[in-house]
């Protein structure tokens, strides 16, 4: 199974130097699991006066997936831990496949091992 999986960080009103590090970040750590490619995504025109920072850089990453759905299990579970270890900020993450979005937050662990496991479910139904 080969999938594309959009990354994309929601934090209102962050700053966009943060989320651009924060997603540097994220990048950084999926870059080291077993997937063909991780790049920045264009999600929309960078706000009226920026200088010099790529919001889509700072928001959105897609990431391909080849491979079982082990692998794309080990892409959630890596973007599940690094948004653990951030519980300071108000951010979440929204994992696009296809049509279906889960969105992570501050959820319990519990109740985000549950909406994972049926997200990851309905993937192989398809």
């Amino acid at each position: 199974m080969d999938a594309d999986v959009r990354v994309e960080l929601v934090e209102p009103d962050g700053d966009p130097e943060a989320l651009d590090v924060l997603m540097r970040d994220l990048r950084q750590e999926l870059l080291e699991l077993d997937v063909e490619s991780v790049s920045t995504v264009p999600v929309g025109p960078a706000p009226p006066g920026s200088k010099g920072l790529d919001m889509a850089a700072a928001t959105a990453l897609l990431v391909e997936v080849k491979g079982s759905v082990t692998a794309l299990s080990m892409v959630v579970s890596a973007v599940r831990t690094w948004l653990q270890r951030g519980k300071d900020s108000g951010a979440s993450v929204k994992l696009t496949i296809g049509e279906r979005t889960l969105e992570l937050s501050r959820a319990t662990t519990d109740q985000q091992e549950r909406l994972v496991e049926e997200f990851l479910r309905s993937r192989t139904d398809d």
